[in-house]
C-alpha cells in the first residue's frame, strides 16, 4: 500500500478505535497499547513522507517521530508515552524482531559477487573506512571524557558503519549504480557491513563475558568467521534445491513465510553458537540474495525484499520510532553534550570523507567516494540499540550518538549530490 493511502486508513483508525474498543469491552491495556501503536505508525509515516518530499532519508522522519513521542513531557503532555515506548515488553520484543529483519534485509542488499568484482579499490576504501573511524572515535571519546573502555569501542564501531541503503538509493535515483565510482562505494559499503557485523559479534561476546583475554578474543573472531564460512558454504549448495522445492507451492506467501523463518532460524543458530542473533539474520539474507521464485506459471525475477517488505516495513518503522523515543532531549540541552555531538559528527564525516583517496586510478571521483561512505543510517543505529539494550550506553551517551547518526545521514547525501556530476 502506498504511503499516502496508508496514512488515510491509519488516521481513520485513530479516530474510530476508542469507540470500537469501548463498545467491544476491550481491556484498558489493549486499548492503550493499540492506540499507541496506531499513533506511532501514523506519525512515523507522516514524518517519513515529509522527509522524503524534502529529499532526505525516510528513516530520519521515523526517528524524529519517535523523538517527538518520547519527549512529549517537555511540552507539558504527560501521558506516560515516553515510558511506554522505552520500557514496554512489546517494544522490547518488537525491536529485537525488527533488528533481525533489518539485518536480514541488509544481507539481501549485499551482493557478494559484485563485491568480488570490484576488488582492491573497494577493499582499501572499506578497510580505511573501518580502521580510521574506530581509532578516531575511540580516541575522541576518551579525549572528551565522553566514553572509555568497552563503551568507547562501541562508539568507534558505530562510526565505522556505512549505510548501504541511503547511498544506493541516491545513486539509483540518478542512474549511476553501474559507474566505476559507484561500484567502489557500494562494494566498500558491503565490506564495511560484513566487517561491522563481525565487530558486533566480538563486542557482543565481550558484553556477555565482561572482559576478554587475548586468546579468548581470537576464539571469538575465529568462531564468527567459522560461522560465516560454514553457513555460506553449506547454504550456497543447499539453497538452490530448497528454493526449487519452495517454488513448487506457486504461492508468493509461502515463499515469504519461508524467508522469514530462514532469517529467524539462522538468528537462533547464531545465538546457539554464542554469537549475536543479528549475525545469523545477515547470513540468511546473503544466502537468498538475487534468487528467483515461481509464482503461478511464470518465473518472475522479483527481489525478495518486495515480498518481505510489507512485514518488515511495519516492524522496522516501530524499531526506528523506538530508537527516537530513547533520545532524551533534555540531555542535549547540556552544552558539554552538544560539544560531544559536534565533535563526533566531525570525526564521523572526516574519517569517512578521506578514504576515497586510497583509491588507485584516474577513473574515479575520490572525493565522491568519501562522501558516499559518510551516512551511518540503520547500521549505526543497530550498534546503538544493542549497546543501549545491554546497558553499555547510558541515556546521555545513547541520545548523543543517535544525533550523530542522524547528522551524518543528513550531511552525507548533501555533500554527495554535487559530486554526482563527476561520476
Amino acid at each position: 500500500m502506498k504511503r499516502p493511502a496508508r496514512l488515510k486508513w491509519l488516521l481513520a483508525g485513530v479516530l474510530l478505535l476508542p469507540a470500537l474498543a469501548w463498545a467491544s469491552g476491550a481491556s484498558e491495556t489493549f486499548t492503550r497499547t493499540t492506540l499507541l501503536l496506531i499513533v506511532m505508525i501514523t506519525l512515523a509515516d507522516l514524518c517519513g513522507y515529509i522527509f522524503e518530499r524534502l529529499g532526505m532519508a525516510e528513516i530520519l522522519g521515523e526517528i524524529y517521530a519517535g523523538i517527538l513521542l518520547g519527549n512529549l513531557a517537555l511540552v507539558g503532555i504527560d501521558w506516560n508515552v515516553g515510558e511506554l515506548l522505552r520500557s514496554s515488553e512489546f517494544m522490547e520484543y518488537s525491536s529485537e524482531l525488527a533488528l533481525v529483519l533489518l539485518l536480514f534485509l541488509v544481507g539481501l542488499e549485499s551482493d557478494m559477487r559484485d563485491l568480488m568484482f570490484v576488488g582492491k579499490n573497494a577493499t582499501m576504501v572499506a578497510l580505511g573506512g573501518v580502521v580510521l573511524p574506530i581509532l578516531l572515535g575511540v580516541g575522541a571519546s576518551a579525549a572528551l571524557g565522553f566514553a572509555s573502555g568497552l563503551e568507547g569501542w562501541f562508539v568507534g564501531a558505530m562510526l565505522a558503519a556505512t549505510s548501504v541503503g541511503i547511498t544506493a538509493k541516491l545513486l539509483g535515483d540518478n542512474g549511476l549504480v553501474q559507474t566505476p565510482t559507484a561500484e567502489v562505494i557500494l562494494g566498500a559499503a558491503v565490506i564495511d557491513d560484513v566487517l561491522g557485523i563481525l565487530l558486533l559479534a566480538i563486542l557482543a561476546s565481550v558484553v556477555v563475558t565482561g572482559e576478554v583475554a587475548f586468546w579468548q578474543l581470537i576464539w571469538i573472531i575465529a568462531k564468527a568467521l567459522l560461522f560465516f564460512t560454514c553457513a555460506l558454504w553449506i547454504g550456497q549448495r543447499l539453497m538452490p534445491g530448497v528454493v526449487h522445492v519452495v517454488s513448487l507451492s506457486k504461492h508468493a506467501s509461502f515463499w515469504t513465510g519461508f524467508a522469514l523463518c530462514l532469517a529467524l532460524g539462522f538468528a537462533q543458530l547464531a545465538a546457539l553458537a554464542g554469537l549475536a542473533p543479528l549475525i545469523g539474520a545477515f547470513v540468511a539474507g546473503l544466502l537468498l540474495d538475487d534468487m528467483d521464485f515461481r509464482v503461478g506459471e511464470a518465473l518472475d525475477k522479483h527481489r525478495l525484499e518486495e515480498l518481505v517488505k510489507p512485514i518488515s516495513d511495519i516492524m522496522i518503522t516501530i524499531f526506528f520510532v523506538g530508537i527516537g523515543a530513547q533520545v532524551q532531549l533534555e540531555a542535549l540541552f547540556d552544552p558539554g553534550i552538544l560539544v560531544v555531538v559536534l565533535a563526533l559528527t566531525l570525526v564521523a564525516v572526516l574519517s569517512k570523507g578521506v578514504v576515497g583517496f586510497l583509491v588507485r586510478g584516474d577513473d574515479y571521483d575520490k572525493l565522491g567516494i568519501g562522501f558516499g561512505m559518510i551516512p551511518r543510517g540503520e547500521v549505526g543505529l543497530v550498534f546503538a540499540a544493542f549497546a543501549a539494550a545491554n546497558g553499555v550506553f547510558c541515556g546521555e551517551t545513547y541520545s548523543a550518538l543517535v544525533m550523530v547518526v542522524l547528522l551524518t545521514t543528513l550531511i552525507g547525501p548533501i555533500l554527495l549530490k554535487p559530486r554526482l556530476a563527476y561520476f
